[in-house]
């Protein structure tokens, strides 16, 4: 199953369109091909794919993309200037399991790819997650700007991830401008799938993926949380029975299979992070939320895949058609449904483009909306909630947001993390605001149409707030 689940990218005179494919359903899943359209004709110009050595080249009567390849579901980046495109990529078919996945694959899956606006062809690609078995595919586009280097200023590429890294890398040459440590971690996953013994981690920025610190977060049994002290006894009897060795456990079938933190939602995700070029300034909004994977043995997975008759987009089980397992991946919730670490479940944070030092994080989301078993508290108190959809900053130095699970846009100031102004949205905010000019006053829009599984209210509002107009001088 294909959809296109970002617009389109209009870079220089080429319109450049990615997909995305739905997740762990076959290895032979459409290809993750991105096509770049003349502007003005409609004519396709190239198409990339992780397996095509030629993007200009034409596909035979008889030929089909390349199937399973690391598609982009994400916003397309891309400098006219530079003659660059950005993709920032998923995975190959199928998360959890890739014994069988090509070099190419593991190549350019959770990746920065640069291709020439021109051609198609790839300039570079740098690996955000070597080898990845754990769904921690690029969700944020990558942001292009410009960083002080050696006393001259250098175009750079800031990708985000749901590892909590935030990667810069030289715009021409897509080696990392800021360091990175390749970190050991366990290698012991299931049998026939090959796993990297080293993953890459920035170090010159706080890790944006649980409690904001310089290193991931680890968790252990005394996170173990709920609402009542039965809850919470559940919740640890679960923790001792998934492995759990750090951020990178592998995949497993054993227990109740491998608690995953940060989860597949991340760390940071869709929507990205915002740039205040001017004040330097990165804001960023993460989640702090586990899931629980576990692969299931082939013979025991009943749900078919989608496109093999499967009706359903969530089975009980992911087939993952073509690999020896199924994979069982929810959150890690409670009996009453919410998760079972304490809050916060999710933040914003400021942090110092050139000095890397985190100038502020907060808990993003109030209980307003959410609460035990779906039904909303219907109190505003700030808890920190999983959140999707990025910020928009402005030139007068305000931040606007929703993307938490409450039906607020908000504004901050950037330097500060002050909250200035809140407004109720008709719908979920699980959309990036932006913001416009109109004969001399500034608006700030934003799509409230909330998001299933994130379990906001749905809706069709496009909702516009007019900002105070300056004082005449």
């Amino acid at each position: 199953m294909r959809s296109s689940n970002s617009g389109p990218s209009v870079i220089g005179d080429m319109v450049v369109v990615g997909q995305q494919v739905s997740d762990n359903q076959r290895r032979d899943a459409p290809s993750g091909v991105v096509r770049a359209y003349d502007a003005t004709t409609g004519a396709l110009r190239w198409a990339w794919d992780a397996k095509r050595s030629d993007a200009r080249a034409p596909l035979d009567a008889d030929q089909t993309w390349p199937k399973g390849t690391p598609n982009v579901w994400n916003v397309i980046s891309g400098d006219a200037g530079l003659g660059l495109v950005l993709l920032a990529t998923g995975n190959a078919g199928n998360d959890h399991w890739g014994g069988n996945r090509d070099p190419e694959d593991d190549r350019f899956s959770s990746a920065v790819v640069a291709v020439d606006l021109a051609t198609g062809a790839t300039r570079w690609a740098f690996r955000t997650v070597e080898r990845d078995r754990f769904d921690y595919d690029s969700g944020a586009q990558p942001v292009l700007t410009t960083l002080p280097v050696g006393g001259a200023a250098r175009p750079v590429v800031i990708q985000a991830t749901k590892t909590g890294s935030l990667f810069v890398l030289d715009a021409r040459t897509g080696r990392p401008v800021t360091p990175v440590d390749y970190r050991p971690v366990p290698t012991d996953g299931m049998p026939g799938d090959r796993l990297s013994p080293v993953q890459p981690q920035s170090v010159a920025y706080p890790n944006l993926s649980g409690r904001p610190e310089r290193d991931p977060e680890r968790i252990d049994a005394r996170h173990s949380w709920g609402l009542t002290p039965l809850d919470a006894a559940l919740c640890r009897i679960q923790f001792h029975r998934m492995r759990y060795d750090g951020i990178y456990t592998p995949p497993t079938g054993k227990g109740l299979g491998t608690l995953l933190f940060p989860g597949t939602v991340g760390g940071m995700n869709w929507g990205g992070i915002a740039l205040d070029p001017a004040r330097g300034v990165i804001i960023s909004n993460h989640s702090r939320l586990p899931n629980r994977v576990q692969l299931i043995p082939r013979a025991d997975v009943a749900d078919p895949a989608i496109g093999d008759g499967g009706r359903r987009p969530d089975q009980a089980v992911a087939p993952q058609k073509g690999a020896p397992y199924g994979v069982d991946r929810p959150m890690w919730l409670s009996p009453l449904g919410v998760p079972c670490i304490a809050p916060p479940w999710g933040y914003i944070a400021a942090t110092d483009l050139r000095s890397g030092r985190l100038l502020w994080s907060q808990p993003l989301g109030t209980g307003r909306d959410t609460g035990p078993l779906g039904i909303p508290s219907q109190l505003r108190i700030v808890i920190g909630t999983p959140n999707l959809g990025g910020a928009v900053t402005t030139a007068g130095g305000l931040t606007f947001i929703a993307a938490a699970q409450d039906h607020y846009l908000r504004a901050f100031e950037t330097t500060t993390g002050r909250l200035l102004w809140s407004a109720r949205l008709p719908a979920g905010g699980q959309s990036s605001a932006m913001t416009y000019m109109h004969r001399g006053r500034q608006y700030v829009a934003i799509g409230a149409t909330g998001h299933a599984r994130f379990e906001t209210k749905l809706g069709d509002a496009l909702t516009v707030y007019a900002l105070p107009t300056p004082p005449a001088k």
